[in-house]
């Protein structure tokens, strides 16, 4: 991905951020190469810039990473400028929508979970 690329990407998170409402984030990030310096700059910038209405609006983010090389990218991300919002590392979609619909129910926003997990065919997991 080039620069140019990825400053439209972040654009488009900008689109989200100003609709005012609040969304869990499921983002697969298996197929992606490293971020450059100055994407890596890029994003944290872009964290700061909107880190208020990130952690308004922003209930949860699940990123699906395979890779190695893709989880020190984003531990050099966290490292420049943590997230302000609760975020997992997961390792495939099941685990991603599990994760933000947690995230929802954690928020009250029980029947929004339920209908993610209805429309995904995601069993809640028993203890034990």
């Amino acid at each position: 991905m080039s620069d140019a690329q990825y400053a439209h990407f972040l654009e488009q998170m900008d689109s989200y951020l100003d609709r005012g409402e609040r969304y869990v984030c499921v983002m697969d990030v298996s197929l992606c190469s490293m971020l450059t310096v100055t994407q890596r700059y890029m994003h944290a910038e872009w964290i700061h810039r909107n880190e208020a209405r990130l952690s308004q609006q922003l209930l949860g983010l699940a990123s699906i990473m395979t890779s190695a090389h893709m989880r020190l990218s984003r531990s050099l991300l966290t490292y420049l400028k943590p997230m302000p919002v609760p975020c997992a590392t997961v390792p495939d979609m099941d685990a991603a929508l599990r994760y933000v619909a947690g995230r929802l129910a954690g928020e009250g926003l029980v029947a929004l979970a339920e209908r993610l997990r209805y429309r995904f065919g995601l069993r809640i997991r028993q203890a034990g």
